[in-house]
């Protein structure tokens, strides 16, 4: 295990460079920021990346388990992984696999329009239709987002390079596979490419027009920087995202021609989103702020005439920032919604868009136990509506009658799946009248049983499993999987996931690895992950995933109880997590190791510095958002403080100074192994978070006993769009980290 006689940490020039506050309480406030220089891209800033690149890089290859490890996770790694099939305009049904080690997962389709059926694999007719690992020699490029004409003539697709959250629109003809030929050989990547190339695309769907001549799209302004579409340079700059705006493009006309849909010139940190009803009669625009569940929603009406652009004239349905009314379906002006107005845990609603004076009808009222989190309609007049009860989920079959009706009504005709404890995920298409709609099961030691609910069969038979995952290089039915509740500092109960291999004694001798987010409205329900379950086999390690207030787990009460002045409860509720497994012997004191990423890195930071001492046996903080005074200035931090607060605001930074980590490393404890892990092309949480607190780290603890280290990964952002040597790559570090900075065992059978 290193430690400080082993690891001489890169010296880090300390600036004098001081920033101002206004605090509600003390007035101005001068905090110093001496890493500010690290914010800048420079020679001395890259000389300081290389340096800590190679003291971590030395650090993890001494691993004696390495290798082990390294093959343990591939083998882990390497099944069929693949998705319901979807039926397209073309009637031909697509779906993507990915054999098991390949980059990344091409889409594949049936030659004909008939329903495959994987239990027959020998009479699927298929075919490869798209594969991304030919659009760039080293795997970084990937599909970042992808959408089908309604006519099924065209496959729009959005390129990510680098893992960037920029990214690049193309355009080709669905006759045009893009694939390897028969030979072998990768094609010309505009062979059956239509001319269309959508640059600088960002926080944006793909939603096609009714006549499939086109689609809208949103960008932010042309960035000089990102060169051409085909290089990797956006992803590296920190600059504020301002003036989202929404664009209508026609095929075959250069963007420069696009048409301006929406734009809002007063308020530069607004986000648009746009889409069709089913019907193809109404565009449906959302207009956000920030990341909070309220949105404004406007309402156009395409039989009318209207010309599509900055005058088509909007139903103002919603118009300020209070509520979410997320569209379902519509018969004429009569809307379905699920919205969270007046009901934190979501209700159903219908309301009239003719109507001015927008009255709704309740047609499913909010269940006060459990969230109503999707709503997908199918066969005309089918609903099918997923819950979180406790975290775990429960989708039910509802019929819509009288939709063409003043007093529209939702009959339950059943649940699906009902005996499944997990989660279940349901997947419709763009086609109403589709009868089927795909069925996803998995959990914890379930990869993923993949179903189709068909309507066109009798009640109680719909159901049927279409294919399942199957991991060779673990067996999940030697795994055990339970929910805990513990009592966070404030008497809150608070759920947690625990999940151990069967050879695993409740003893209170196993380590642990302890996962968190606890923010942004977003739940952590059951997951298969072959990477937590291969650590917890050869560690025999405890597995505790956390539902933290901040998330969605209970609604938006359970969300508002985790954000601005109430953050801390998060932190509090992590830390007695890790008490809780300690003190119920499912964990050895000082070997719980937490871990999280982006906001969850947050988490990581915080708690590290606030627990005490011997709290936690090791760190490991992704991509994490770390400079709570700026983050608001970078990229599309912004957003963030609807759920963090504005720091540039007095009251905020009141509460928000105390617990950011780059302000509170304390220099009177000895802190645990800790591992940053950061990405250069991350232009979501930019890098610079992970660069200042790493170097505070180090400079405030220069004689700690163990690592403070920070892992830099290149060509890669904020996870999305890895490729699987890069997913393997990852866990070996972070996994490997932690064993090497614990001396943990590793066991073989």
């Amino acid at each position: 295990m290193g430690t400080i006689s082993t690891l001489k940490y890169p010296p880090a020039r300390r600036s004098d460079h001081v920033d101002v506050y206004e605090s509600a309480k003390h007035g101005q406030v001068q905090v110093p920021d001496p890493y500010e220089w690290l914010e800048h891209k420079s020679d001395e800033t890259d000389e300081w990346i290389e340096a800590q690149a190679t003291l971590t890089n030395d650090f993890l290859i001494g691993f004696k388990d390495r290798e082990n490890l390294a093959k343990d996770f591939t083998a882990a790694y390497n099944f069929e992984k693949f998705s319901v099939p979807s039926q397209k305009g073309d009637g031909r049904w697509y779906w993507s696999f990915n054999s098991g080690l390949d980059p990344h997962a091409v889409i594949r389709r049936t030659v004909g329009t008939e329903i495959p059926d994987f239990s027959r694999p020998d009479l699927v007719k298929d075919e490869e239709f798209f594969d991304p690992n030919l659009l760039s020699d080293d795997k970084t490029a990937a599909l970042q987002s992808t959408r089908f004409s309604g006519d099924g003539k065209y496959f729009a697709y959005a390129v990510s390079r680098s893992g960037s959250d920029f990214a690049t629109i193309y355009v080709r003809s669905t006759d045009s596979p893009f694939r390897k030929d028969v030979e072998g050989s990768a094609p010309d990547f505009k062979a059956g490419q239509l001319s269309d190339e959508i640059r600088f695309v960002k926080f944006s769907g793909i939603t096609w027009s009714p006549d499939s001549k086109g689609f809208f799209y949103a960008r932010y302004p042309d960035r000089a920087s990102h060169g051409n579409a085909t290089d990797d340079k956006a992803g590296t700059e920190t600059e504020e995202d301002k003036w989202h705006k929404l664009y209508y493009h026609r095929l075959g006309t250069e963007q420069s021609e696009d048409i301006i849909v929406y734009e809002d010139l007063n308020n530069p940190e607004y986000m648009f989103s746009i889409a069709t009803t089913y019907d193809d009669k109404y565009l449906m625009l959302t207009i956000s702020k920030d990341t909070a569940r309220k949105y404004k929603t406007y309402i156009a009406d395409l039989t009318a005439g209207q010309p599509i652009g900055k005058d088509l004239e909007w139903i103002k349905f919603e118009d300020k920032f209070e509520s979410e009314w997320a569209y379902i379906v519509n018969t004429g002006t009569r809307f379905f919604f699920l919205t969270n107005k007046d009901a934190p845990r979501h209700r159903i609603v219908s309301v009239d868009i003719a109507d001015p004076t927008f009255t709704s009808i309740e047609l499913l009222p909010e269940d006060k136990d459990a969230s109503l989190e999707d709503a997908t309609v199918f066969a005309n007049d089918h609903i099918a509506l997923t819950y979180s009860r406790n975290v775990q989920s429960e989708v039910y079959i509802y019929k819509l009658e009288g939709d063409d009706t003043p007093t529209p009504r939702l009959t339950q005709l059943e649940r699906v799946a009902g005996d499944w404890v997990g989660t279940i995920s349901v997947y419709g298409t763009r086609l109403r009248e589709q009868p089927r709609v795909g069925v996803v099961l998995s959990g914890f030691t379930s990869p993923g049983i993949a179903g189709m609910y068909d309507a066109t069969r009798p009640v109680g038979q719909r159901w049927k499993t279409v294919r399942e995952h199957v991991v060779k290089g673990l067996q999940p039915e030697e795994f055990i999987s339970e929910q805990v509740w513990f009592t966070s500092k404030d008497g809150t109960k608070v759920p947690m996931f625990v999940v151990r291999h069967r050879d695993t004694p409740l003893d209170g001798t196993a380590p642990a690895f302890q996962y968190g987010y606890g923010g942004f409205s977003i739940s952590l329900p059951p997951r298969f992950s072959s990477a937590w379950l291969t650590f917890a086999k050869r560690y025999r390690a405890i597995i505790a995933s956390v539902n933290l207030r901040g998330g969605a787990e209970f609604g938006e009460e359970w969300h508002e109880a985790g954000m601005k002045d109430k953050k801390m409860n998060v932190f509090n509720d992590f830390i007695a997590a890790s008490q809780w497994l300690v003190q119920n012997n499912y964990a050895a004191k000082g070997k719980v190791i937490i871990n999280g990423g982006s906001n969850g890195g947050l988490l990581v930071g915080a708690c590290v510095n606030i627990a005490d001492e011997g709290t936690f046996g090791a760190a490991i903080a992704e991509v994490g958002v770390l400079d709570m005074l700026k983050f608001h200035k970078f990229t599309i931090g912004k957003a963030w403080t609807g759920d963090f607060g504005n720091p540039s605001e007095p009251a905020d930074f009141d509460y928000i100074y105390p617990y950011s980590p780059l302000h509170n490393v304390p220099k009177d404890k000895i802190l645990p192994p800790v591992m940053l892990m950061t990405a250069d092309h991350d232009d979501r949480v930019v890098p610079l978070h992970s660069f200042k607190f790493a170097a505070e780290l180090q400079h405030s603890r220069p004689d700690n006993p163990h690592p403070l280290l920070i892992r830099i990964e290149r060509k890669t952002g904020h996870g999305a769009g890895k490729s699987t040597e890069m997913i393997i790559n990852d866990q070996v570090d972070r996994y490997g980290f932690a064993a090497h900075a614990l001396s943990l065992k590793y066991y073989d059978d």
